[in-house]
Formats: C-alpha cells, structure tokens, sequence
C-alpha cells in the first residue's frame, strides 16, 4: 500500500497546493532502532502556569539575579523567588522587549536597554535612570563581557563601562564608521556587533580608555535588535540570528550558515516588506535533548528550529496566528517563558499538553499523494498513532484528560486547495491499545492529489508513526 508522506519540517508552500506538508505544534523526532518507524510526530511542549499578576501585562525580558529572576513587563518589574512569589519591585515605562546584562562587582550591578533609554535595576527597589552623563542617549543594547558594561548605538559606536562598575569615560568608546548598530551580544568571549549592513567582532585587549580591539567583520548584518538569540545558559550555546537579507543564521565561528528553509524566508521578507523586520523575536529553550530556537513576528507567525534535528515548524497558540510566549530564561531548574497578552509566568513542560488552560492542538498535514496525471479512489486510509494515551480523571484536577481523546481526519481531494468536514476517530481509552485511526471511501482524488490534515486537541500524549492508503488509480 502507498505510504502517506508526512513532512519532516514545515512547508506551507507560497500556494497550498505547492505545499510540502505543514506541521503546527508538532516536531519530528528521529525514532529508535526498533520503533514503527523511522521518525515519530510529536506534540510541542505545554504552557504550565508557575505565577501571575493581575496589575501587569506583556513580558519583555528577563534577568537572573542568583537568589531571584528579574521580570519585566509593560511599565512594571516583578522579582520572581525561587518558589514563584512575585514582588512588585517598580515602574519602568515601555512596552518593547529589553536588553539586559549584569557585572561581576562584589554586590553586582544590573542595566536594562529599553526604548526609554538605560536603566539600573535592583533586587529590591525601583529601577533608577542611568547616571552616568558620559553615556549617551537612547542606546540600542547592553551586553556585558569581562567585567565591562557594552552598549551599542545608531551612529555606530560602542561605549564601555569601567571594569565592574557604572562608570563610563567619555572617551571609551569605538566608532564603526557607516554602520548603524542594532545589537551587542556576547559569545565565546568575543563581542559581536551586529548592525545594519555587517557585524563586528572584538576581543578584550585589555587597553585604555576602550578596553576592546576588532577581530574580524563578518559581511552579514541583522534585521533587528531582538532577531537573535542562542547565548543563554543552559541552551546548545549556538547563536542563531537573522540576517539583513531576510535568512536565518547558525554562527559557526564567524561564518553565518544558512538554515532556513524558502517558508521561512519568505514570512520574513514579508514582515520587511510591511516595515516590521525590527519587530521580529528570537527565544530559545531545551526540551528533552531538543534545543528549540523560536522566531515570532508579533501576531501573525512563530516558526521554530529544532537545533538538535535541524528541522522548522510553526507554532500557533489557540485562537492566534502566533505563539504566545514571549522571552525565555533558564532559572531554578525549569525553562520559564511570559505571556505575550497576560501577566502569567509559564513552565516550557513536555508533560503538561495544554498552554495555560487553552487546547494546545496538534496538527500535520501531508504532502501530496499523486498519480498525476491521474485521479486515484482512496477506499480507505489508515494512521499508525500511539493508542491507549486516555486517561481516567484524577479527583479535584482542573484540566482532566478526556478518557476518550480523538484525532480529527480530513482530507483534500485536489492537491490541498479545499479540505472536506474533518472525521473524528478514537485514540483509545486507558488500557485500549487495538485502536488505530482510519477513514473509509476517501473519493476520488484530481490529478493535483490527495492529502490529510490530523489535528489533536485533546491534552493527551499524541504520537504519529505512519499512515498507509489502500489506492486505485483512474483516467485523468
């Protein structure tokens, strides 16, 4: 019997039947010697509730502090403790996402970028404008390396800070001619200025007034402040980035690979097309052995890079275009991430298959399933899924799982253009592992093919192995 085609990354296709399969809220994940198959399709991650506040919406940014978790939102920073109890710190007016960096002084020192201009941040108290008259205005970033504050501006130059400390010389400072900066950041040692046409690469020199020496350029830029991310602690440590012509970077070394697929790039060119590409957010985090980096142009996509299988997918929370996470930070063990619209803190956590209280609905479809120029009649199709995944509910558990979860089935008979009412089938109650999905008396498909959409709502474990069509071809 013909195989179903199921993608190995996302690709939507600039026209649905172009389409090479989609996958929303699902990863590949290479099988074991052994298994079914030689890939599985699994559910993304869940959104698990740690904390909230009512008064404060929309994360911008994080930042540990050792004992507590710094939490930025619009106007507002919250301490997170190590259980998860918020403490109102104080006010910080804006709304966009920050950059943040902290020293290595015997009580240590935090700077926030925002907007507004340049902040200090406390444990314990209101944030405090910067007071250093010798820094300029409206910085675009902050790093931090080897004891030395780094922020980046528009006109090109870099400013550092005196070793350990806040204070900065008027004259420690580095001028790339002709290069508007839109971001610092830190990595291997090294200092990376990304701008608008290339980027640059400094090392400590350990010289006076401006403590760093160029290295190298890199001939690629990046299209805004937020696009990248790859240097936090407890991720791959593996810079991903996207460039000023609209494609996704791995730095290897100083070389940019290329790693985006056509789908990818395309989104990309459209959000630069709209004047957007300064709104693009890069996050990262660790799920099993996967490392996920994360791209999210606010409101209307989120693709994700699966690092450790280097393959894309898209994520869609419910009832948006986008992903609802916002930032991420590894602290007291866990991946935490804010939410985009509320002033919830989440847990990244592959057990929990649900965001917040919301369906976090998987969904896959194939590629095409052709005899082109032929029709074919699909008297049935069968799915490989892991069965018996229902559960009995637990006494007093707000988001029960359904002991009767389903698969919703549809199919498109001309290529993808139009899909039909999705079928619902069982997945199999506690204990009922016999169950396998299947549709009977698909049609007869037009020569541009057959394909099918499975989407799972249920909060259960999903697993996707296979799926075979018994098919007879007929005239065009």
């Amino acid at each position: 019997m013909p195989e179903v085609v199921f993608p190995l990354s996302s690709a939507p296709g600039a026209r649905p039947q172009e389409s090479g399969g989609r996958l929303i809220n699902a990863f590949v994940e290479v099988a074991p010697e052994g298994a079914p198959s030689n890939a599985i399709w699994r559910r993304t991650p869940g959104l698990f509730r740690l904390a909230e506040t009512l008064g404060h919406s929309h994360t911008r940014g994080f930042l540990n502090i050792g004992s507590a978790v710094l939490w930025i939102l619009d106007g507002r920073v919250y301490s997170i403790s190590s259980a998860f109890a918020l403490t109102n710190v104080g006010a910080l007016a804006g709304s966009l996402p920050v950059t943040v960096a902290r020293n290595n002084n015997a009580t240590p020192q935090n700077v926030v970028v925002t907007e507004n201009g340049c902040f200090n941040l406390f444990a314990a108290s209101a944030p405090t404008s910067f007071a250093d008259v010798d820094l300029p205005a409206s910085p675009t970033s902050v790093s931090f390396l080897n004891g030395y504050f780094l922020w980046t501006f528009g006109d090109g130059r870099i400013f550092a800070s005196d070793l350990n400390s806040v204070s900065v010389a008027s004259n420690s400072f580095h001028t790339e001619q002709g290069l508007f900066i839109r971001r610092g950041f830190v990595f291997a040692g090294r200092f990376y200025a990304f701008g608008d046409k290339w980027t640059a690469v400094f090392r400590d020199a350990g010289t006076s007034p401006f403590p760093l020496a160029k290295e190298v350029v890199i001939p690629r830029g990046i299209i805004g402040t937020w696009a990248i991310a790859g240097d936090e602690v407890g991720w791959a440590n593996t810079p991903i980035f996207v460039g000023d012509d609209h494609i996704v970077y791995r730095l290897d070394g100083y070389t940019p690979i290329p790693i985006s697929t056509e789908d990818v790039s395309r989104d990309i060119r459209a959000a630069a097309i709209a004047e957007e590409g300064s709104l693009l957010e890069a996050s990262t985090y660790m799920y099993g052995g996967h490392a996920m980096w994360t791209l999210t142009y606010p409101g209307n996509w989120t693709w994700e890079y699966n690092l450790t299988t280097k393959r894309w997918h898209e994520k869609k929370s419910y009832g948006r275009d986008d992903w609802r996470a916002r930032r991420s930070i590894r602290a007291f063990d866990r991946w935490l991430v804010g939410d985009d619209a509320t002033g919830r803190l989440f847990e990244i956590n592959g057990e929990y298959f649900l965001e917040d209280i919301d369906a976090l609905i998987w969904h896959v479809e194939s590629g095409s399933v052709s005899a082109f120029p032929n029709g074919i009649v699909i008297p049935r199709a069968s799915f490989n899924m892991t069965a018996g995944v229902g559960a009995f509910p637990l006494v007093g558990d707000p988001n029960p799982v359904d002991p009767t979860p389903q698969v919703s089935i549809s199919w498109s008979l001309d290529g993808g253009h139009t899909f039909g009412i999705p079928l619902l089938r069982p997945l199999g109650g506690p204990g009922e592992s016999k169950w396998y999905p299947q549709v009977l008396s698909c049609g007869l498909s037009r020569g541009q093919g057959l394909r099918f959409k499975l989407r799972v709502s249920d909060p259960v474990h999903v697993a996707l192995h296979s799926g075979v069509v018994d098919a007879e071809n007929r005239g065009p």
